[in-house]
């Protein structure tokens, strides 16, 4: 009989106690990209150009910000606890910043909020990504925590996208999104203190950072480059999304349904992608999940005005595939630093994930608003012809380019063993 104790399985109770803080964690995360940029757009009416110029200069600060978050999680392991502590202030204060713009002038503003929530978001998923790491050698119980990580951060994201769209309607979509940084708060007041008692009795493998440690982040090089189209790929749907549903298929109060319907499919699609992961191999199961995504993005080239029930199916069925893009890299990559002993760079290795996944999301912003602006799009406006379909193939003819390449160079780095 198996011992439940044993290394390839984490006790529950400590899983969820190390994983309920993925779900507030959510809060400052994909929602942040999916409403305050059309927020700052549709409803303050900042310019899409103007939005995706400051976009690309946060993805400039990440660039710095998480390897150095990265960096000092390394150099001194016992000042994590301390780091997320700080991480979920800035947090909580950028994301209901963010919302409630004071004084300075929006573009200003709407980038300083940006920065404070990305830092605190960092100072957070980071760490958490490392401990769980290397919490666990067993591949299969590096799924499986993994997969109770991501399975709270679909809640939360869920939460997320249903609190601002059940509100709205109520009290407006500026009060629905300041109760989304409530709850925020409150999630973070209940987890953080459950993960750190959870923290005070763990074993970890944290040493240090090694003088030559930099010379072993190259062995991570091909899974970033795959990590790094996917999250790309994801990246531009997520900000164009709210623009697609209420511009393109002329149904802006089903906005809310569709969103939860894409994370609703997705914790099944997490849940299956760890199991399978412990069975056949992360790598093999992500490699098929990715390919039946391409069937999604595929039909959503088909998109039009009423075609509702397509896009609530390719929702179902890309969502199911997105929660095996959550689960399957953070294992990849933690069994990879176990596979070359790194684990004395973990937080780094981590950090670079944590980057790639924030700088899909600014770059797709800064790629995607001003091509729009440039083909004529207006949000909320009458669009010609053409300026519908520059969001219809920026929504899901360049994802699908990306998730093809992606494929391609999955498949070829896990025969030569780089992957």
């Amino acid at each position: 009989m198996r011992d439940p104790l044993r290394p390839a399985d984490p006790p529950r109770a400590e899983v969820l106690a190390y994983g309920a803080l993925a779900a507030p964690l959510a809060f400052g995360g994909l929602p942040l990209y999916i409403h305050a940029p059309d927020f700052y757009a549709a409803d303050l009416g900042v310019g899409l150009a103007a939005l995706g110029v400051v976009l690309a200069a946060l993805r400039a600060v990440d660039a710095v910000q998480d390897p150095l978050v990265g960096w000092a999680g390394d150099r001194w392991p016992h000042a994590r606890p301390a780091m997320m502590v700080t991480g979920a202030v800035a947090l909580v204060a950028g994301v209901a910043g963010l919302f409630a713009p004071l004084g300075l002038p929006l573009l200003v503003w709407f980038a300083l909020m940006m920065v404070l929530a990305s830092l605190g978001h960092s100072l957070i998923s980071v760490n958490l990504m490392t401990y769980g790491g290397v919490w666990r050698d067993a591949p299969a119980a590096k799924a499986r925590i993994s997969g109770f990580r991501e399975g709270f951060g679909l809640a939360g994201l869920i939460l997320a996208v249903s609190l601002p769209a059940g509100l709205a309607v109520v009290v407006g979509r500026q009060a629905s999104l300041l109760a989304l940084a409530f709850a925020l708060a409150v999630g973070m007041m209940i987890c953080l203190p459950m993960f750190l008692r959870w923290l005070r009795g763990a074993s970890f493998d944290l040493r240090a950072m090694p003088d030559s440690a930099s010379v072993s982040l190259r062995s991570f090089g091909p899974f970033y480059g795959v990590a790094g189209l996917v999250l790309l790929s994801a990246a531009f749907p997520a900000a164009l999304i709210l623009m697609l549903v209420r511009d393109l298929l002329g149904a802006e109060e089903l906005a809310g349904i569709f969103l939860l319907a894409y994370f609703i499919a997705a914790l099944p699609g997490a849940a299956l992608a760890s199991h399978l992961a412990g069975r056949i191999g992360a790598v093999t199961v992500w490699t098929g999940a990715l390919t039946l995504s391409v069937v999604g993005f595929a039909s959503a080239l088909a998109l039009g005005q009423g075609t509702v029930g397509l896009f609530f199916v390719i929702c179902l069925l890309t969502g199911l595939t997105f929660g095996a893009d959550l689960v399957l890299p953070p294992a990849i990559l933690s069994a990879r630093i176990g596979d070359t002993g790194s684990a004395g760079i973990a937080t780094r290795a981590h950090a670079g994930l944590a980057f790639l996944t924030k700088a899909a999301l600014a770059l797709a912003g800064a790629i995607a608003l001003p091509l729009l602006a440039q083909a004529g799009f207006r949000p909320a406006e009458q669009n010609p012809e053409q300026a519908l379909d520059a969001l219809r193939w920026l929504y899901a003819g360049l994802p699908l380019v990306l998730r093809v390449l992606a494929i391609a160079l999955l498949i070829n780095f896990h025969r030569k063993g780089r992957i």
